[in-house]
């Protein structure tokens, strides 16, 4: 169990997360819901450990973020941070080598096999910037999985796509449901939050209005904000 207790973040005197209490349970994927500005991602950037939190803890199973392994947490970000100078398969292998997790002869045969599983084994010498948007969101969602992390988060993952991708980024979203992995991305998006979430957190302010299963949330939002969100976003 992934818990968040009392956490709040300020930057230049503002408040960006207010006393935020919150739990993640592997084996599901918990959808941060909310408003551009609402604190999703700082949220999420605090998980990452790479903003740090004000008061307030973060812990895996009783244990302090902070002690955990980098190899625990991976994340994949809004526009990718692929590597332009490195092929697909150096971008998969550069932070498992880098940390030495894993050395070139365990590390490339583990990235061409996940790629094989994303249907780019064909990609693999190619540069990032010959991919389409969709074929980069795969390779920074395998390059993530590389280390086996316990925690997997996603930024925004369909707003750096075309629209008609979503429903394609959802499903692989979806798959990667684990026993023991926690999933939580952030998103402003009801389509891919209804497709693949199984738990909804929605945010305002920073603050943590709504904690509910997905079915909950959608069929009967508790707060008005909610249910204004819900009414005015395409779905």
């Amino acid at each position: 169990m992934l818990r968040v207790s009392n956490l709040s973040l300020t930057s230049n005197g503002n408040k960006i997360l207010d006393h935020v209490n919150c739990s993640f349970k592997p084996g599901e994927i918990t959808a941060l819901l909310g408003p551009s500005g609402s604190g999703k991602t700082s949220l999420m950037r605090c998980i990452a450990r790479l903003e740090p939190s004000d008061p307030g803890s973060i812990t895996l199973n009783g244990q302090s973020i902070q002690s955990l392994k980098p190899a625990d947490i991976g994340m994949v970000f809004q526009q990718f941070h692929l590597f332009p100078h490195l092929t697909v398969i150096e971008n998969l292998c550069y932070s498992p080598e880098k940390l030495e997790v894993m050395t070139e002869l365990t590390c490339t045969p583990k990235a061409m096999e996940m790629l094989r599983q994303f249907g780019l084994e064909d990609k693999a010498t190619m540069k990032p910037s010959l991919l389409s948007g969709g074929q980069k969101q795969r390779i920074a969602i395998a390059r993530a999985l590389m280390m086996e992390p316990k925690i997997l988060l996603f930024d925004e993952p369909t707003s750096a796509l075309d629209p008609e991708m979503v429903e394609d980024v959802a499903r692989l979203i979806a798959d990667l449901r684990a026993p023991d992995r926690i999933l939580i991305m952030a998103t402003h998006e009801l389509k891919i939050c209804r497709m693949s979430a199984d738990h909804v957190l929605f945010l305002e302010h920073g603050k943590v209005l709504e904690e509910r299963s997905k079915d909950e949330f959608f069929s009967a939002p508790q707060s008005e904000r909610a249910k204004s969100f819900i009414q005015r976003m395409p779905s």
